[in-house]
């Protein structure tokens, strides 16, 4: 059954072992940002702090929600999506795209949970709740870092779900980075066209498919709330905002509520971003927030996020994977097996497997990829043939260095539109989003006879299945630990 809210996630995360409450007094001031820092550098688990300096019993901030376990790699976001801890990738990526097939149409309520508490006009205090300053160095205190910025399309039905970071400016304004390839950014330039301002709401603390599909770029003009009813296999409720006329997730612990007028810019950041390295400080859209609804003890969700792996490590990679593994493989016909991408790289490093029909395919699905929301991403892209695995940095490093030619089997595109957050591009190129993209063919010539395809000098491969049976069965006698 799907979680009906983020407090319903957490008991679950709680029973596997995969939550830590903590109960002693800590300081949102840098402390909290470092002790999630910390947890995500030592795969620890999700962290409930439940005594916030400077506030009342029951506000409290949760951090590392998503982050990697070290049970199981991604076991907090197999819990969301309601499968075993232990779930491979290959079966969180086929679940996903299972359900992704069957989208819900969100539902309206009339009351929700996150209307407990309505603060309009001057009682609108953005710090009434505990919002961190995170990394040392960073501009200020960042209310959105692990949250869905809702915005809807001017000429359509279309409304957006994003995750992009958050300042708070005052006590009823924010500041926000919003990149040229970003959805919200089509948004308001098209607000900016018919000389409006854009409304905006903000939810705070979702249950977790809401969250983790905020960081998913979903193809095409598709409203992602459909999306979530269909990953959830129950429709998401919403419930209409005080002071905009949108629609927020019913259940969320805090909502935001506000305006973006498109021409005003003030300074953001720096702040440490998901690349592993401090995104710099300019001037950015700032968000007028006129209402703020809440739940009775709100819990602010928060990330720590900088070198590889946390939050954005784990989910983008999954489920922007799968997002292309649905485009090129069942809707243009390619014949991938699957898509993994590094949680190391940042987003930025894919290994895809595939049989190769012929000479040119490797192009041609390179440039399939490279032409969906998602795979823009993709600076580095290497295909291998599908006897390899994907998930298994080991045998990538292997595939990569034997079965890739340094000279024909790379292909080099440049000025290819990319994240602005890239740290290998220059001013000039980042000002543009103007970056690179290479390809990395590490698949056998579609020429090449069976008898010229090199054999695999492994366990698996060169010994006879008796053999195998056999050493398999007498291990622990021969003194190895199974």
């Amino acid at each position: 059954m799907p979680f009906v809210d983020l407090r319903e996630w957490l008991f679950a995360l709680e029973k596997a072992g995969e939550l830590q409450r903590i109960g002693v007094e800590v300081d949102w001031d840098l402390e909290a940002g470092a002790i999630v820092r910390r947890i995500c550098e030592t795969d620890g688990p999700a962290v409930l702090f439940e005594k916030i300096k400077d506030y009342p019993k029951g506000f409290r901030l949760l951090g590392a929600p998503m982050a990697q376990s070290r049970r199981h790699r991604y076991a907090r976001l197999a819990i969301a999506l309601d499968l075993p801890p232990d779930s491979s990738v290959k079966e969180i990526t086929e679940s996903y795209l299972k359900r992704r097939k069957h989208p819900i149409p969100p539902v309206r309520v009339s009351s929700a949970p996150c209307q407990e508490n309505v603060l309009t006009g001057d009682e609108v205090d953005l710090l009434k709740f505990p919002v961190p300053v995170i990394h040392g160095g960073d501009g200020g205190r960042y209310i959105g870092t692990w949250h869905t910025v809702i915005t809807k399309d001017p000429g359509s039905s279309w409304v957006n779900y994003g995750m992009y970071r958050l300042m708070v400016l005052g006590k009823n304004r924010l500041a926000g980075l919003i990149g040229p390839i970003q959805d919200l950014q089509r948004h308001l330039s098209e607000y900016k066209k018919l000389g409006r301002r854009m409304e905006f709401a903000v939810a705070i603390g979702t249950e977790p498919v809401t969250a983790m599909m905020s960081c998913v770029s979903v193809q095409g003009k598709k409203s992602e709330a459909e999306v979530i009813g269909g990953l959830r296999g129950k429709p998401l409720e919403l419930v209409p905002c005080k002071s905009v006329e949108l629609e927020a997730p019913a259940t969320a612990e805090i909502v935001l509520e506000g305006f973006i007028n498109p021409d005003e810019l003030e300074e953001e950041g720096p702040f440490g971003e998901y690349t592993g390295y401090v995104g710099g400080r300019q001037p950015r859209p700032v968000f007028h927030v006129t209402a703020v609804t809440h739940r009775t003890d709100p819990i602010l969700t928060m990330t720590s996020i900088g070198v590889p792996v946390d939050e954005d490590h784990v989910v983008m990679p999954i489920a922007n994977g799968a997002e292309v593994l649905e485009e090129v493989r069942d809707h243009k016909g390619y014949p991938v097996d699957s898509i993994y991408i590094l949680p190391e790289s940042t987003m930025h490093f894919w290994v895809v497997s595939t049989k190769v029909p012929d000479k040119t395919y490797p192009r041609r699905l390179a440039m399939a990829i490279w032409g969906t929301k998602s795979g823009r991403y993709a600076n580095y892209l290497l295909l291998v043939n599908d006897d390899v695995d994907i998930t298994d940095l080991r045998s990538v490093i292997w595939a990569m260095a034997t079965r890739v030619h340094p000279v024909r089997d790379v292909w080099q595109v440049p000025h290819a539109y990319t994240s602005i957050l890239v740290p290998f591009l220059s001013p000039e190129e980042r000002k543009n989003a103007d970056g690179a993209y290479m390809l990395l063919d590490g698949t056998w010539p579609a020429e090449l006879l069976p008898d010229q395809v090199p054999q695999v000098s492994s366990f698996n491969n060169l010994w006879p299945e008796e053999i195998r049976k056999k050493v398999l069965a007498r291990w622990s006698e021969y003194g190895f630990e199974k």
